[in-house]
């Protein structure tokens, strides 16, 4: 086989976490002579996602926040809690923005090429590593790749939820929102025997995004999610308003060891590593936390195939997402119950992988225990024995 061009790292995909990893590279003198190629199909100009997270500290991404809140709120159909939630902010980043900021980042780096074509195939090897396109074929030391495909992967021993939404960015003629404040869950939707939730971020008084959301369940026609975004707006009382944008997406929240796959020469990213935070779908902290670690092994020539990316809460992960899916509908009431008897600011720090053991106790007894003991007895007499008992 012709090999066109010799790289010392690839990266296969051009989404955020492929863009995170590069700008991370070309941000660290250490890799200033490292030659690397980034292949992306699609141009990646429009705005398709929203990006969110929260952190108390600053990030190579605040340069692009759009809008951070120090506020939110949680509903229920019978509870309302408005909570800070200092010393956290939670910061929106709009995809086009992202895509445009570390694009030009890495146009400027003379050690970076991208290269706008198809993947046909990846192979690794201890010898060989290339990657097959539509525009020729490559070879480096390491590919990364966000490349996810789910028929690749069985998760018959391992739960999987589908988030889905669709979402309207829309603005109104009159003063409606309080734009120091999102809705990080609003249960009081109706169920329909699922988990469904409607998530607010306002932008500014006249404009917001509105997700409807499903942990689970069968994903709908379009039509469907909008049906209920109108439900939901005319309950609010806001019935002049244009629709500016749409997003929907679907983002697999599952405990599925993607780790496995990995090698000294090849490296899964994004979704495709496992770096969607399974209980809650985010995965744009995540990422930086895990590029990080990437790069301190690769910079203290650590074996690569080490980095298993699972600690405790992979653990807690796979018995929360156990108790969504054997809830029969009735998931909203774990969320409630969390809400309802912690500290919103430990939630957040929980769902940030930041707690203490003491801590995660509190928060696992002030919801309904018994639940989450039935899944780990589950899991400890199935397939998870061995590894409970390693770790």
């Amino acid at each position: 086989m012709k090999i066109d061009k010799k790289y010392d790292y690839i990266i296969c995909g051009g989404g955020a976490s492929g863009l995170l990893l590069s700008y991370s590279i070309l941000s660290d003198e250490y890799f200033k002579n490292k030659k690397v190629l980034l292949v992306e199909k699609d141009e990646k100009k429009i705005n398709d996602k929203t990006f969110c997270f929260w952190d108390d500290k600053k990030t190579i991404l605040d340069k692009i926040v759009e809008k951070e809140w120090s506020h939110a709120e949680f509903i229920d159909e019978s509870y309302n809690s408005s909570f800070s939630l200092l010393p956290y902010k939670y910061k929106m980043i709009r995809s086009d923005k992202l895509y445009t900021f570390l694009k030009n980042k890495i146009d400027k780096a003379s050690n970076f090429e991208f290269l706008n074509a198809e993947i046909s195939n990846i192979s690794s090897s201890q010898n060989l590593n290339f990657i097959e396109t539509s525009k020729g074929v490559f070879e480096s030391q390491i590919i990364f790749s966000s490349i996810y495909n789910p028929k690749e992967y069985s998760f018959k021993k391992f739960p999987l939820i589908k988030q889905h939404f669709l979402g309207w960015v829309i603005e109104t003629n009159d003063i409606e929102f309080d734009d120091n404040k999102f809705r990080f869950m609003d249960f009081s939707v109706k169920q329909h025997n699922e988990i469904r939730f409607m998530y607010v971020l306002p932008y500014s008084k006249t404009k917001a995004l509105f997700e409807y959301t499903f942990f689970g369940g069968e994903v709908l026609k379009d039509k469907d999610y909008e049906k209920e975004i109108k439900i939901y707006l005319k309950d609010q009382g806001i019935n002049n308003y244009k629709i500016l944008e749409k997003e929907k997406g679907i983002i697999p929240m599952t405990c599925y060891p993607f780790f496995k796959r990995n090698t000294d020469n090849f490296i899964s990213i994004g979704t495709a590593g496992g770096w969607t935070k399974a209980s809650t779908g985010y995965t744009i902290k995540n990422s930086l936390e895990k590029i990080e670690v990437i790069l301190d092994a690769l910079k203290k020539d650590k074996p690569l195939s080490q980095i298993k990316f699972r600690n405790r809460f992979w653990y807690y992960d796979i018995l929360f997402l156990d108790v969504l899916i054997n809830s029969k509908g009735k998931g909203s009431k774990v969320f409630s119950d969390l809400f309802k008897n912690n500290d919103p600011i430990s939630l957040f720090k929980f769902l940030g992988e930041k707690t203490t053991l003491i801590e995660e106790l509190r928060i696992f007894i002030s919801v309904n225990f018994i639940l989450f003991v039935k899944s780990l007895f589950s899991r400890v007499k199935s397939v998870y024995l061995k590894e409970f008992l390693k770790n």
